[in-house]
């Protein structure tokens, strides 16, 4: 039992690490003078992430060695930090989640901005008909 309590324990503080990366990854998405520091912010998360998944496939083999399961009830203390990462990985979800609107929203954004960018460099020309021109009228053809 000692060492699922130690995995647990290992979990309890990977989720605060992480908890501090999505934060951090929070104020960057949101400071767009640091974007630069992104990249870095999702290499530690996805380490950790790797980490966090590695330790999970061990507490559940010692947790099958010891006949116990989830949420560890036959054991209190267990229980109660069970309880404890599972609280915590809802709320670093919904983090992780805020974040993932956050970059579809920049992502939005710039894809508008891109747009109207195209459309000042390829302005559409319509025909006396209403139809789009293809190409546009040069103004060495357009005589004055």
């Amino acid at each position: 039992m000692l060492e699922l309590d130690n995995i647990l324990t290992k979990v309890t503080a990977m989720l605060h690490t992480l908890s501090d990366i999505l934060q951090t990854e929070q104020q960057i998405l949101t400071n767009k003078s640091s974007i630069n520091q992104l990249n870095e912010i999702i290499n530690q998360k996805s380490k950790l992430l790797i980490e966090l998944k590695l330790l999970d496939e061990q507490r559940i083999k010692v947790s099958k060695q010891f006949e116990i399961q989830t949420p560890y009830s036959q054991v209190p203390e267990l229980a109660k930090k069970w309880q404890k990462i599972t609280e915590t990985t809802k709320q670093l979800a919904q983090i992780n989640r805020d974040n993932g609107m956050i970059i579809q929203n920049r992502l939005n954004i710039t894809e508008q901005t891109i747009n109207h960018l195209r459309s000042l460099n390829n302005p559409v020309v319509y025909t006396n008909n209403g139809y789009q021109q293809n190409e546009t009228i040069s103004s060495k053809r357009a005589k004055v």
